[in-house]
């Protein structure tokens, strides 16, 4: 009989994904076991990306190929063996996956997507869809990428050579857990009552001396920097007619004045605590302001605008807004304490009053979430969560909203913010060697593949000069659309050249750095956890560097 872990010891499941639930706690995880990712077209870039979405546990996959293997597949791609050939691409590649996690349900389909849009649209429907992602791997006609919905997101990669890109088609974007490098906001400009009356408490005898009363110097070098910080404030105001130390000088002033404070006649020559607050002012002496994230998200018309269906995030954003409008334009306390020189009798008093801050104020936005939904009628006016308000709250300050552009602002031609954005990369003083070349000559393969139906420089057509022309023209065509009236830049050529040498080949080493890559910007777009590029990144494998850019 199987053993019951004790109470309180980690499952399992939590020891088997212990490091990235480090990475993206158990939320994320959540997120992550829900996706179920299509994988359009089982190349070796397309296996190499699933398998680092396998490993983590994604909830579900499907491999959609019609292809036999054939011998070249076996050289390039790591997931087909010798039995598999001659056998369905998509089974065999799905069953070779498979194996990497048990808890992972995989699947395949024999098709390909042109079929899949013309006779079975309901499976890429997003009202009727199992896919809650897609991975779309070059080669693909362009006709073909206009058709896809533009409700669900889409992974885009090409693979060529040395050279890889993913473009990242989605909608709106909003993300809470940015994983800033902080999330302490100690609000020493903005103090609410029991803050300051605990400080000012705390420190009534910090200036007298133990022989007069005062403090021993084990309580003097163990009052917590934040207290030291708040009585000394009051007592800066007091000298400075209520006014807060702001500019650089002042806060250097200010830092002296602390310093002059801070006993000198112990053990060491001085006191750690002092060191601590003198080091604390530049960073934590300032006035509590959105950040240019959050401002975008509060901004946004769909926070102002709440609607019965409106989604989650955007109804817990109005009711932020709501809450900084009602206090001063202060957000949600973070509750985040650091670490800090004190007796742990007195960091847990002051770490319970920042938690209960905290507390008391994501108990406000939830009351205003209420109020919102109900006043909207909104269906799920009972069933928001009140630990996602609670999440929502501590990190109101790092907030992000993305919007990507379509598959139709890029491929259109019609899109003046695309044609900005290219014109843009290629006049930075270092264009010449630019990855937007890269970019630029990848768009002359997929308008080359469209038009063709092969990949340039593929063997089974001898003239490859012939193809080059061709994609040179191309080139040219695209950059006189887009305003650009020199000549192609030398790197775009030279990239052209080792696109045509590829013959849409792949190569394994290319494919196993791009599944990192690619897969990485998969699971940040599914956890909604850090932030995913916008929207496009290149690979260049020769000279092993990668670039982004907001086409």
């Amino acid at each position: 009989m199987p053993s019951t872990p004790p109470s309180g010891a980690p499952s399992s499941k939590e020891k088997k994904y212990d490091r990235q639930l480090r990475l993206w706690g158990a939320n994320g995880q959540n997120r992550l076991e829900c996706a179920h990712i299509a994988l359009f077209g089982a190349t070796a870039t397309g296996c190499e990306v699933l398998k680092n979405l396998i490993l983590p546990s994604i909830g579900r996959f499907t491999v959609i190929d019609d292809k036999l293997v054939a011998e070249a597949d076996l050289g390039v791609n790591f997931f087909l063996d010798q039995d598999s050939l001659g056998k369905p691409r998509a089974e065999r590649a799905a069953a070779l996956l498979g194996e990497l996690n048990p808890d992972v349900v995989g699947g395949f389909r024999i098709d390909n997507l042109e079929n899949m849009l013309s006779n079975t649209p309901e499976l890429l429907d997003p009202r009727t869809t199992e896919f809650t992602h897609l991975l779309l791997m070059s080669p693909v006609p362009t006709p073909l990428l206009l058709q896809l919905p533009a409700e669900i997101p889409i992974f885009f990669v090409h693979s060529l050579g040395f050279i890889t890109s993913l473009r990242i088609y989605t909608p709106t974007h909003t993300i809470v857990e940015t994983h800033p490098d902080s999330l302490v906001d100690l609000r020493l400009f903005n103090p609410w009552p029991e803050l300051l009356e605990l400080a000012l408490e705390k420190t009534r005898t910090l200036d007298v001396q133990e022989s007069e009363g005062g403090m021993s110097d084990q309580q003097h070098g163990h009052v917590p920097y934040v207290l030291l910080l708040l009585k000394y404030l009051e007592d800066w105001k007091q000298s400075h007619e209520g006014h807060l130390p702001r500019s650089y000088s002042e806060k250097t002033l200010f830092k002296s004045m602390v310093m002059d404070k801070m006993r000198t006649n112990v053990p060491g020559g001085g006191e750690e605590n002092y060191e601590e607050a003198i080091g604390a002012v530049m960073k934590n002496l300032r006035t509590a302001e959105l950040s240019s994230g959050t401002k975008e998200v509060l901004n946004d018309p769909k926070c102002q605008n709440i609607t019965s269906q409106t989604d989650e995030f955007w109804v817990i954003a109005r009711a932020v807004k709501a809450f900084a409008d009602s206090n001063n334009g202060l957000l949600p306390l973070s509750g985040a304490m650091p670490d800090m020189k004190a007796e742990s009798h007195g960091y847990v008093t002051l770490q319970n009053l920042y938690r209960s801050k905290a507390r008391s104020d994501a108990a406000a936005v939830e009351r205003m979430v209420w109020d919102h939904m109900s006043r909207v009628q909104h269906p799920k006016r009972n069933q928001i969560d009140r630990d996602a308000i609670q999440l929502f709250c501590r990190h109101a300050n790092f907030l992000r909203r993305l919007n990507y552009r379509s598959i139709a602002d890029e491929y259109s031609g019609s899109s003046e913010e695309h044609k900005r954005a290219v014109l843009a990369a290629l006049g930075d003083w270092d264009a010449e060697d630019s990855l937007i070349n890269d970019y630029i000559a990848l768009r002359a393969y997929q308008e080359f593949y469209t038009s063709h139906g092969r990949a340039p420089g593929d063997t089974s057509h001898e003239n490859c000069e012939d193809d080059y022309q061709k994609i040179r023209g191309i080139i040219c065509q695209y950059l006189e659309g887009v305003g650009y009236t020199e000549s192609p830049p030398e790197r775009c050529e030279k990239v052209a050249k080792e696109i045509i040498r590829a013959g849409g080949g792949e190569l394994h080493v290319t494919a196993s750095i791009a599944g990192g890559i690619v897969a990485q910007e998969v699971i940040k777009i599914i956890t909604r956890q850090y932030i995913p590029i916008n929207n496009t990144v290149i690979f260049d494998g020769i000279a092993s560097r990668t670039q982004t850019f907001e086409l």
